[in-house]
């Protein structure tokens, strides 16, 4: 009866345990990557999302910010840009950051796909991709199988000599090429 006990106690703690890792993402993260998802399948049929880590928005918020603020837009893009590439440089990579303010789950995924999609939202935009011209010189096409990651940041920003903190949130796309 011990023994039963014990080797019962043992399966529950590694239960939760696998219940606290497949927890990745936030729920906004994975709300978003649904609706995020059905903009890309009107582009791309058998475009799937899945949340990713939130490792690469981690690099691009490093990237864009200095001193709690965000650096100058031609900056943060100059920065982000050589952060991602050099992090995913065998995979097209997009990325946004706006302010989080006001803006639903389908808001964001619309800013995201703003990024991914062509003006039109009728094709993915593999020109757009922050390393589009190596991959696509080889000959490649963005896959089906797209990556968000996602993460909520807060930078001061002055206005009127008045500092106040501001909630951006950032995210990076990422997908394997295909021929």
């Amino acid at each position: 009866m011990k023994m039963a006990k014990k080797l019962l106690a043992l399966v529950l703690t590694g239960v939760m345990a696998m219940s606290v890792l497949t927890g990745c993402g936030s729920t906004a993260s994975r709300q978003a990557t649904g609706k995020l998802e059905g903009m890309l399948k009107e582009a791309n049929p058998k475009a799937t999302v899945e949340v990713g880590s939130e490792t690469l928005a981690n690099m691009a918020i490093d990237a864009a910010t200095e001193n709690g603020k965000l650096q100058t837009p031609a900056s943060a893009k100059s920065s982000i840009r050589a952060a991602l590439e050099k992090a995913k440089k065998d995979e097209y990579v997009w990325y946004t950051y706006f302010k989080a303010e006001g803006k639903n789950e389908a808001d964001k995924a619309q800013e995201i796909s703003k990024a991914v999609l062509t003006e039109d939202g009728k094709a993915i935009n593999k020109s757009g991709a922050l390393n589009a011209y190596s991959l696509n010189s080889q000959g490649n096409k963005p896959g089906d199988e797209f990556v968000l990651s996602m993460k909520e940041f807060t930078v001061k920003e002055t206005s009127g000599g008045k500092a106040t903190d501001v909630v951006y949130i950032m995210a990076v796309v990422t997908c394997k090429p295909v021929k």
